[in-house]
């Protein structure tokens, strides 16, 4: 049993696997994964681009790319920084995040606004190497050479000394006492607008080779992601009684608490951060930077003093609340992923198309403002509340909900606290009840409709939406005695049928009145809002046409009066608006 285990396991092994095309890596994929899953394999090549010069882009980051996995773009207006309006881009997938972001903004545009300050924009790389003989022979060494280690480099730094970057420094650092051997070749650099890591990389490939002997054993050469003089400080401040609500001065010294928690606890200081990082990964994700060297940069920075804390303060001095934050971005507007991906390209020009330092601080605020956002709903009707009212719309989604349901749901939830439990409860007893559609309410029936598109699918059924509309407009010909059902249909049976109208079941997926074929019927006019408009007429018609009639012929239900007539076609709406999820 344990060697057919291993053989099956070890059938899954394939070399060679990067040099497929993209078909057949999906191909190989649905066979050894997917249990040749064709719905899979659809879902993989539904997220490809239409676009085939953009989609060979998008293969072309990384290797082995088998399709695109999409996160919301979104935006957060009303972010004044420094005085200047910014819409902020914002890629992510948690609910409340852009929501949050923009209403903070918008509370801290009466306020002042954001202030922001870059303290430094150094970043660091390093050569480690090891050396067993005398210190004193390393430094003499390393002080006769520094000159041709700056001169190492001269090829690759010429353009950036041009742009006001390069090398700033080149230190040696003593680490034997954690390390037995152990030093390193401590570089210091100024990119600009360019994030630089393959610009330090390269710097520290080129000292390492001047600076390798016969005594000298080089590890290796690698920028740091910790780059704790890149930092920019961004802060809000105001009167105390600005901040508004019903008790400004409680609330404010209940968020500084919160504060004073985070920075003293780090089962907090992590959640606290994690919030940070919400609004920070969002924006260098949108603008086609690192978010992996941002976090781990952020959270070393967080715990630089031997303890994890939290990367913001507050303080209220003379009546006067002030709340700000320190963080290391290292980012770039040049270059890399900025420079290639459409998407990045279009949010730093949203952004007005920022330098480095520009984007630094516009980042650092949308930090902040996640920030406060999290601490004003935990210190007033807690995280659940807002985080809930937000999730509501993925609960809905997932539950299938239709835009009626979902009105509905979000009304009753206004003043009651969402959980995923009650959400579902609700849903099932609103599902219970059938929401029958009054066809002679056209206001009702006019605003069900209004998010009818031509491109809405059925839930069932062959129809388009045109030739849902038409089809309701037919049959209501057929009750305003402009087209003729000659279908004879006994008493009996009709007396049998009509039975059914006085009940409060719908009609069944599927049902088809005989005169009807099994394709739909193409449309006769140019436009769904047409058939629409149409429609509107026969409702009309219909309420004139009984005033003087008193039954029509229905080619199911035989002879009905207006009373019948009018149960039919509620049913008929009903069923049809529930075709295409109107209801």
């Amino acid at each position: 049993m344990y060697s057919k285990q291993i053989r099956i396991s070890m059938s899954k092994i394939i070399s060679g696997f990067s040099k497929f095309t993209k078909e057949e890596k999906i191909k190989w994929l649905a066979k050894n994964y997917f249990q040749n899953n064709t719905n899979a394999t659809a879902i993989l090549k539904q997220y490809f681009n239409a676009d085939e010069k953009l989609q060979q882009l998008h293969d072309d980051f990384i290797e082995n790319t088998i399709s695109n996995f999409y996160l919301p773009l979104g935006v957060a207006p009303n972010f004044v920084i420094n005085n200047k309006t910014y819409a902020v881009p914002m890629v992510i997938e948690e609910s409340s995040v852009v929501a949050a972001a923009a209403l903070v903004a918008k509370f801290w545009s009466t306020r002042g606004g954001f202030k922001t300050t870059v303290l430094g924009t150094t970043k660091i790389g390093q050569v480690h190497f090891l050396f067993a003989g005398k210190k004193a022979d390393l430094e003499s060494y390393f002080n006769k050479n520094k000159t041709e280690l700056f001169a190492a480099t001269a090829s690759i730094t010429k353009n950036m000394e041009k742009r006001g970057g390069g090398i700033l420094d080149i230190q040696l650092v003593d680490k034997t006492h954690k390390l037995e051997n152990y030093y390193q070749l401590h570089v210091t650099f100024e990119t600009k607008d360019s994030m630089g890591a393959n610009f330090i990389n390269s710097c520290l490939e080129a000292i390492a080779n001047q600076f390798r002997n016969d005594t000298i054993e080089i590890v290796m050469s690698i920028l740091s992601n910790y780059v704790p003089e890149c930092v920019v400080r961004a802060e809000v401040s105001c009167k105390v009684e600005e901040l508004g609500g019903e008790n400004p001065q409680k609330f404010a010294q209940k968020f500084e608490q919160a504060v004073k928690i985070a920075a003293i606890e780090p089962y907090r200081a992590v959640t606290h951060n994690k919030g940070i990082m919400n609004g920070i990964d969002a924006v260098v994700l949108a603008t086609g930077n690192d978010f992996r060297a941002i976090e781990a940069g952020a959270h070393a920075y967080a715990s630089r003093n031997g303890e994890y804390t939290s990367l913001s303060y507050c303080t209220i001095k003379n009546d006067v609340f002030r709340f700000w934050i320190d963080i290391p971005l290292a980012l770039g507007t040049v270059g890399g992923l900025t420079a290639l991906h459409p998407l990045a390209k279009l949010s730093l020009e949203l952004l007005q198309k920022p330098s480095a330092k520009e984007l630094m601080q516009i980042i650092a605020a949308a930090g902040l403002a996640q920030n406060f956002a999290a601490l004003r709903a935990l210190t007033t009707k807690g995280i659940q509340h807002g985080h809930m009212k937000m999730h509501l719309q993925n609960i809905l989604n997932q539950l299938g909900a239709n835009n009626v349901e979902k009105n509905k749901i979000e009304t009753y939830f206004e003043d009651k606290t969402v959980s995923h439990a009650a959400v579902v409860s609700k849903f099932e007893e609103i599902r219970k009840a059938i929401n029958w559609v009054n066809f002679t309410n056209k206001t009702e029936v006019r605003n069900l409709l209004s998010t009818l598109k031509m491109d809405t699918k059925p839930l069932f059924g062959k129809m388009n939406s045109q030739q849902m509309v038409e089809h309701l407009s037919f049959l209501m010909r057929i009750s305003n005695g402009s087209v003729k059902a000659d279908y004879f249909v006994e008493e009996e049976k009709s007396n049998r049928r009509k039975a059914f109208l006085d009940t409060e079941n719908e009609l069944q997926i599927g049902f088809k009145a005989s005169l009807l074929s099994e394709e739909p019927t193409p449309v006769k006019f140019d436009s769904l809002q047409e058939s629409i408009d149409d429609l509107f007429i026969q409702i009309d018609e219909f309420q004139k046409h009984f005033t003087s009639s008193k039954t029509e012929n229905h080619p199911f239900f035989g002879e009905l009066n207006a009373d019948y007539w009018e149960k039919f076609h509620v049913k008929h709406f009903t069923h049809h608006f529930k075709q295409f999820n109107l209801i």
